[in-house]
This record gives structure tokens, sequence and C-alpha cells, in this order.
């Protein structure tokens, strides 16, 4: 069996087993008609939400049924419950005990139609069958910009249409990782530099346990220290701001249907420079939209002038070059 079917499998049988815990739900409701009118899954949450629409008759009829109670099921939880006729919600609807969730019928107002809302999580072995999520390591380059492809996708599509009748999966994310090492070290001064190589070796020693390496170390660090220029504290600091999202999301750009998310560093203890940037990609799939195709632009000299700007603003003036 190829892996490709291993996986069609894999992903079915996981939605199977969701459906099955729904349809559990939906046959202790069945009195009440119950339709499923979304099922929703956040990518990036890591969370479902199943909305059902019951009918539930008031007067004799309500009576001869009093309670509905339906087993806890792993990972899923009744979050709400509004009632339409009104267009309110319903307050201390559903109660949990002895790993039960009960309804109780004589609490509900005279209305006949609701809305239930389940909620759930959702495993990353599930979403890494249901999505496909790539994006490119290296970019290619289109004169003063870097180009990373960013490609998302429902898996097994037809397998999945047979599972659900309408499925949405909201903030599939990808994770682009922009390289700024370079840059960086490009217009740091080659005294900060120095000073920063014999931190990053320091933080090794310290984390090594070599004492005699780290006394040695910490020697040569005080004595780097008496060349009067700029802190490398202080570099640091402006470093760390020029790859926080604030800034950084000046020089990135995507189209629809993506949507920029959340721009950090990818930092490590013992590297002082930042050497990527972390940028998140959004967008939405479903039946009708099953693949999400496009490109993440980095304007990457740009990003370099500024970066070199800001170095230059912070030297003393006596030391430009």
């Amino acid at each position: 069996m190829s892996a490709e079917i291993g996986l069609a499998l894999s992903a079915a049988k996981t939605g199977e087993t969701m459906l099955k815990q729904l349809n559990e739900i939906s046959e202790r409701l069945k009195p009440f008609k119950p339709e499923v009118k979304s099922f929703r899954i956040d990518h990036l949450e890591r969370s479902s939400e199943v909305k059902y629409l019951l009918l539930i008759p008031s007067g004799i009829r309500r009576k001869l049924k009093r309670k509905v109670e339906i087993p806890a099921i792993m990972g899923f939880r009744f979050d709400e419950m509004w009632d339409l006729d009104r267009i309110a919600p319903v307050n201390f609807s559903w109660g949990f005990q002895d790993n039960t969730w009960v309804l109780d019928l004589d609490k509900l107002p005279n209305s006949e139609r609701y809305w239930l809302t389940i909620k759930g999580k959702v495993s990353n072995d599930f979403l890494k069958q249901l999505v496909s999520v790539r994006a490119a390591e290296n970019p290619s380059k289109e004169g003063k910009i870097d180009k990373y492809w960013i490609h998302s996708a429902l898996k097994d599509v037809s397998i999945l249409q047979k599972i659900w009748n309408e499925l949405n999966i909201e903030q599939v994310n990808a994770d682009v990782r922009i390289g700024v090492e370079r840059i960086f070290t490009s217009t740091i001064p080659k005294e900060i530099k120095n000073r920063f190589e014999l931190q990053k070796r320091l933080l090794g020693a310290i984390t090594s346990g070599d004492r005699n390496l780290e006394q040695t170390l910490k020697y040569r660090y005080r004595m780097l220290q008496r060349t009067p220029m700029i802190s490398p504290s202080e570099l640091y600091d402006l470093l760390l701001s020029l790859v926080s999202g604030d800034f950084f999301a000046n020089f990135i750009q995507v189209n629809q249907p993506f949507s920029l998310g959340s721009i950090e560093p990818i930092k490590k203890f013992t590297v002082l420079v930042p050497e990527k940037v972390r940028v998140g990609v959004q967008t939405d799939l479903s039946f009708t939209m099953p693949v999400a195709k496009g490109d993440l632009c980095f304007e990457r000299q740009k990003y370099l002038d500024s970066v070199s700007s800001k170095v230059k603003e912070l030297l003393p003036k006596e030391k430009r070059r």
C-alpha cells in the first residue's frame, strides 16, 4: 500500500471517528430533529465548532421528555444554546453531572427553535491528515525582492466529502522562515561583531560547563569592553526591534487568499544576532476552495537599507565611517 493511500485511509479513519462521536450526539438529540448547520475547524487554534439546529416543541410533547442526557465525549463540550424565536441566549441550559451533559427541558422558554453549539479540540495529527501546508525554505530572487511560495490544501477532498456535507477550516497557518543574519552582519561594525562572536563563545562555554574556557573568555570580553563605542546590549536591543512584528511587517507583502499573521524572530540561547524571522501566513479552506496558492514577498534591499540606517543612527558620530 502506497504512503498516499495510507494517509488517505488514516484521514478517513480519523474523520469517521469524529463523525461517529457527532452521530452519537445527534442520536441523543433525535427527538428534536437535529440538523448540523456548520462544522468549523480553526487550524491555528486547533479547535472545532459544530452548530446544531434543534426543534423542541412546547406543550405536552415537551412534558413527555423532561430531560436529555448525553454521555461526555472526549474532546467535546456543550458551549452555548440560543433561542432563535426570541434571538436570545438560553442561560444555564446544559448542566454537567456524573460525566454526562444534561438538558432540563422544563427550564427552557416556550420557544421551539434553538441553536446548540458544541466545541472541541483537534489534535495535531488529525490536522496533518486533513490539511497539507507547505512553504518554500529558500526564496526565488526577483531583483531586490525575495519570493517564498506557499501552498495550502485539503487532502483527499473526495473522501472528506463522503464524511461531511460541509467543512470549513479557518486560519490555516503556514510559517515562512526568512533569513536575516547576513543582513545584520553586513551592517554591524567589525568591533561589535567581534564582541557578539565572543559573547556567543562565552555563552557556549557556560552552557557546556567548561570552566577554564569560561574564565579565559570572560577575561577577553572585559578587555574588549575597554574600547569605547556602543555597547552590545544597545545594539542587541536595536536588532530585536528590527525583527519585531511591527517593524518587519512593513517589508512583507502577501496577496489574497492569504493574509499576514504573527511575526517573531526565531531565538536561540547562544545566538545573539537573530538568524531568521518566522512569518505566519494564513488562509481559509473549504470544499468550495480546497486549495490556496500564492507568494510571500520580502523587500530584502529596502529592509537592508533600513537596518543600515538604524545602526548608523546608533553609532557615535566620531566613529562613523
